[in-house]
């Protein structure tokens, strides 16, 4: 009776602890507009080129988030579940993030369970995908300019074909997809570039972090002050 009594106080710490979270990711504040974020990726889409493409949606987020993105980006290896892909983090926070994915040869597999709503947009080649809670085998595909949504806990079968790159958006508690990321590297042999990933994103977080801080700063200055 103690054990079972000691497992459910443990399930019940968890269950708190995830509608805590499910309760701050619904009523915070984010910094990016998934609206302008279609939008910017939406014209990054006609673009002729792959590399104009990513270029263009840079530019786009720059144009609405200058201060809060990194001043430079770069592409950076990535297991993302049983994918093998480049990520490219235009904006990384732990509620939030864009980035653009890459696959330069045609891969396959899961996505892995992410705590996330996604939404993409296919800027070049090919996505399909299979959900494993759908029966027989529909597939859905998306191509140049197509949209799709990837909600939280959801799992699909992803086919990449080559020279695909895809941009998305998603709001959610990214620390969990940061530990499959994290498991799936170290299982495929790719412990350094997990290493090296994290090291250059620890610099988007301390800018997130520091603009968090100057506004909660501005905003209770204007109060003191008398603006507000």
């Amino acid at each position: 009776m103690a054990l079972v009594g000691s497992k459910l106080r443990y399930l019940l710490v968890i269950y708190a602890a995830f509608s805590a979270i499910q309760y701050g990711l619904r009523y915070k504040s984010y910094d990016v507009s998934p609206k302008q974020f279609k939008t910017v990726a939406g014209k990054a889409a006609a673009s002729p080129t792959s590399k104009q493409a990513l270029s263009t949606l840079l530019v786009g987020m720059r144009s609405h988030y200058e201060p809060i993105l990194p001043r430079s980006v770069e592409w950076h290896a990535i297991q993302l579940g049983s994918l093998s892909i480049r990520i490219f983090p235009i904006y990384t926070a732990f509620t939030e993030y864009a980035a653009a994915f890459s696959a330069p040869f045609a891969t396959s597999g899961r996505a892995g369970l992410h705590w996330a709503n996604s939404t993409c947009t296919v800027l070049s080649g090919q996505v399909g995908r299979i959900s494993d809670d759908t029966q027989g085998d529909a597939k859905e595909t998306f191509t140049q300019g197509n949209n799709f949504r990837h909600g939280q806990f959801e799992s699909y079968v992803y086919q990449l074909e080559k020279d695909t790159l895809v941009a998305c958006y998603g709001r959610g508690f990214l620390p969990l997809s940061s530990t499959a990321h994290i498991t799936a590297g170290i299982s495929a042999g790719e412990p350094l570039s997990v290493v090296r990933f994290y090291l250059a994103q620890a610099g988007n977080y301390y800018t997130q972090i520091a603009q968090s801080v100057q506004r909660v700063f501005q905003h209770y200055k204007a109060r003191a002050s008398g603006e507000l």
